[in-house]
């Protein structure tokens, strides 16, 4: 079996060391995810991303107690349900993703969509971050006309925000927009879905030979190369293998500077981004 021990970490605002690469469990049934999951730590990852809407945290959590490694060394994070209106409301949905996952804590707590009452739903997450139950507190798919919801009146700084990002919507003027606060950028969807050919992308692929990786395995890390975390999601455990094999190489500078000519400044993905200009409330 191997086990890749190599690893880089993000300091967050915090303090807190966040793996810049784990596992996203997104659409994958809860039935498998307990075996995906352990495979997944079995071959060194040490993170793992789940959410109450992708209804597999209980998988996610079985796989934590059955992996044999113990719980410190894990960095768990999770999502709680949208549409919370008020304090009691987001209580209990806490609660539910901590009964589904059957963990004493979590590493990083997200609001996954700027819907409901996303100031009322932080400030609850900040009481609980200040009881222990979580190590960390963040967003996910929080942009420059939603960000502020959080940022206003908190006592506690988000510590990153999960957004689509990929070789092909790289995120530059986000990464600017989050600087300010000292907020990581965390990549979903870092392949892009395997959508325009992004495997077989040229650029990728010469510069793959180069390094002796592959196209996957460039876009990946140029991600982490510029700063940002990533959660490539996968169900075979020889990708999972490939997507945390990254930490023996660098790309040179002119290699940065041609991948980073792929970037089209728009998602691929369909879901709501700065470049759809969503209104929070339509979600």
């Amino acid at each position: 079996m191997i086990v890749y021990s190599k690893m880089e970490y993000k300091t967050l605002n915090n303090g807190l060391q966040m793996p810049m690469v784990g596992l996203g469990v997104y659409d994958i049934p809860e039935r498998e995810t307990q075996r995906v999951v352990e495979d997944a730590i079995s071959v060194g990852y040490r993170s793992i991303d789940t959410a109450a809407m992708y209804y597999n945290e209980r998988g996610v959590g079985n796989a934590v107690r059955a992996c044999g490694v113990s719980r410190e060394e894990l960095f768990i994070t999770t999502k709680i349900c949208d549409s919370c209106y008020s304090r009691d409301e987001t209580m209990r949905s806490v609660d539910h993703s901590m009964r589904q996952l059957g963990l004493d804590y979590v590493d990083l707590m997200l609001i996954h969509w700027p819907v409901g009452n996303p100031a009322v739903m932080w400030h609850a997450l900040e009481e609980l971050y200040g009881q222990g139950l979580f190590k960390a507190i963040g967003v996910s798919n929080f942009y420059p006309n939603t960000f502020p919801m959080i940022v206003k009146g908190a006592r506690v700084m988000p510590v990153v925000n999960q957004c689509e990002t990929h070789v092909l919507y790289q995120q530059r003027k986000m990464m600017e927009y989050l600087q300010p606060y000292n907020v990581a950028l965390e990549a979903w969807s870092p392949l892009a879905e395997g959508k325009h050919g992004i495997f077989k992308n040229p650029v990728l692929k010469r510069v793959g030979e180069k390094y002796g990786k592959t196209a996957a395995q460039i876009a990946l890390k140029f991600l982490i190369q510029n700063g940002i975390i990533i959660i490539p999601k996968t169900t075979h455990k020889e990708r999972m293998i490939e997507n945390i094999d990254l930490f023996d190489f660098m790309l040179a500078d002119d290699d940065l500077s041609d991948i980073s000519r792929l970037d089209t400044g728009r998602n691929v993905t369909g879901w709501p981004s700065d470049a759809l200009k969503y209104n929070p409330e339509s979600l």
